[in-house]
């Protein structure tokens, strides 16, 4: 599991899988902004929802590796 090559296909790995992820909620969207059969409030409800949605998650992973630097309990092995 600590072999190099392993770590290397691993993080690839999880490179493709979210940049696969990111291209198509690009597409998805994008369909859905630019979509003339959505009304317009619907479309601000959509972006009010996810838009808090994504500053919750940035907010707390960043303070979760702001508080990484200084976890005492970081090497802890159960």
């Amino acid at each position: 599991m600590n072999d190099n090559s392993v770590k290397t296909t691993r993080n690839i790995g999880w490179l493709m899988f979210i940049a696969g992820l990111l291209a198509i909620a690009g597409i998805g969207v994008f369909g859905f902004l630019f979509s003339d059969e959505i009304p317009v409030t619907m479309k601000l409800i959509m972006v009010g929802v996810y838009g808090g949605l994504a500053t919750l998650f940035f907010s707390v992973l960043r303070q979760r590796l702001i508080e990484r630097k200084t976890d005492k309990y970081k090497d802890v092995e159960i």
